[in-house]
């Protein structure tokens, strides 16, 4: 269970209060983010690390409520949740499959609020893919596999191949991002 002074709110306005002081500082953006992510993970995981079910439950909260600071800010996005997802990787502890779930996971959780409040899909999702690719760097995993699921997760957030969301999320996915290139494949179009 998450304890109050970790709940969604608090953590929301830890996340916005680090962002403002980051701009009011010239500090970087992407590190300001991280921070604050991986402590609130830090203190709701503590030092014995996770079960699947509960990092399920604790990066869904936390990736959820940081992405509320996020946008409360009125930041750049690209950088905010490239250091979003950074600290999922790290302060999760998972391994194999779960690490690319958790990716996938904090993705559609960020994409899926910033397509709600009508912001930067593309900087958003171009920045969960470095992160993803980051992050991936420093567990040591596959960084085309961390990229792949940040872009699943994107673009399974915005639903309809056809819509203007898809569209924009997809086009940002598939650039290059340090040499690695995604093709997500994307889903059969209903005729229904």
């Amino acid at each position: 269970m998450i304890r109050k002074e970790h709940e969604p709110e608090a953590i929301t306005q830890s996340v916005k209060s680090a962002i403002f002081s980051a701009l009011a500082n010239g500090t970087d953006l992407t590190r300001a983010v991280s921070a604050i992510v991986a402590r609130e993970l830090a203190a709701i995981i503590g030092t014995s690390g996770t079960t699947k079910a509960r990092a399920a439950v604790v990066t869904t909260t936390v990736a959820s409520a940081a992405i509320n600071g996020v946008l409360q800010s009125g930041c750049d996005l690209a950088p905010a949740t490239q250091g979003l997802i950074i600290p999922i990787l790290r302060g999760t502890r998972l391994v194999g499959a779960e690490v690319l779930a958790a990716i996938t996971r904090t993705a559609k959780i960020a994409i899926r609020r910033v397509a709600e409040s009508d912001s930067d899909l593309e900087g958003a999702a171009a920045g969960l893919i470095r992160g993803a690719i980051q992050g991936a760097n420093e567990i040591g995993i596959h960084t085309a596999d961390a990229a792949a699921a940040a872009a699943t997760g994107a673009l399974n957030a915005v639903g309809d191949v056809r819509s203007s969301a898809y569209q924009t999320v997809l086009a940002a996915v598939t650039k290059p991002f340090e040499g690695i290139m995604l093709t997500p494949k994307e889903p059969a179009i209903s005729s229904n």
